[in-house]
């Protein structure tokens, strides 16, 4: 599996800086695809649309079998502001739905208290630290899976597919540009009482047209919305799935097409998930 050159994709790589980092054995793997070195790269880079053989190389799910007892699927949806995570979190659970599973569509923060102190946090109502969030979303997070009511945990033994917008990926890369990442990683994936994604698929759209759609979305904008932020997020997020590569299933789709075609992507991904 290409992962490095998935993660050099998400942080806007060119060529030249993507054959000088690349492991040999993935370039040779892209080659391959390409039947021929030259120009194989710049190949990749110009795909816009669903390639099967292409696809194959960066994508093996499966790799985490799911815990003891726990048959739904747990899916999240990442992406920076305006990619189109809540699109699709509604296609892909309108999808799932048509197969005959039962479906809980959820997103973080929560609508809990600890939710509403950090909504209020990035709408700039309340100075907070990078480290203060961290915590504040950490809580949030483990009453998101413990909830007697509507945890994801609960769903999850149920049968439940669980889909989110956001989760602890989203921890690393917003609160880790200004805090310890490493801190904030050993807090969220050590913490027993907070599921593990059966996967956590990106979308991967370029930053000016996040800005765009979300200038012509949004009355007001968050404190993390400038193009100088969401640039180190965008780099910061490749900087947490190296961190959780050896144990997630980690997917970055191009989300920069048609919306059947990055639906079509999503679903076939959720769908090689036993």
């Amino acid at each position: 599996m290409l992962t490095e050159l998935r993660l050099l994709l998400l942080e806007d790589a060119d060529a030249d800086e993507i054959k000088r980092r690349l492991p040999a054995h993935e370039y040779e793997a892209l080659c391959a695809w390409h039947g021929k070195e030259d120009g194989a790269i710049d190949a990749f880079l110009r795909l816009r649309s669903y390639d099967e053989a292409a696809m194959a190389l960066l994508y093996k799910p499966g790799k985490n079998a799911k815990p003891s007892g726990r048959t739904g699927r747990f899916i999240v949806l990442e992406g920076l502001d305006g990619a189109g995570k809540t699109t699709h979190m509604e296609l892909l659970r309108q999808r799932l739905s048509d197969d005959g599973r039962t479906v809980y569509a959820t997103a973080e923060p929560t609508v809990s208290a600890v939710g509403g102190l950090i909504r209020d946090a990035l709408a700039g109502l309340h100075t907070r630290s990078a480290s203060e969030l961290a915590a504040l979303f950490l809580c949030d997070r483990i009453q998101h899976n413990v909830n007697p009511k509507n945890g994801i945990s609960g769903f999850l033994q149920a049968g439940t597919d669980v889909i989110c917008d956001r989760y602890y990926y989203s921890s690393l890369a917003y609160q880790g540009i200004d805090s310890d990442i490493s801190w904030v990683a050993h807090m969220n994936l050590d913490c027993p009482e907070i599921s593990r994604p059966d996967a956590c698929i990106f979308l991967d759209l370029p930053v000016k047209k996040c800005i765009e759609r979300m200038e012509n979305a949004r009355l007001t904008t968050e404190i993390y919305e400038t193009e100088e932020i969401i640039k180190r997020v965008k780099r910061r997020f490749a900087d947490t799935f190296r961190i959780c590569n050896d144990r997630e299933n980690i997917y970055i789709v191009n989300a920069d097409r048609d919306i059947k075609e990055i639906s079509d992507e999503i679903y076939n991904i959720v769908k090689g998930i036993k």
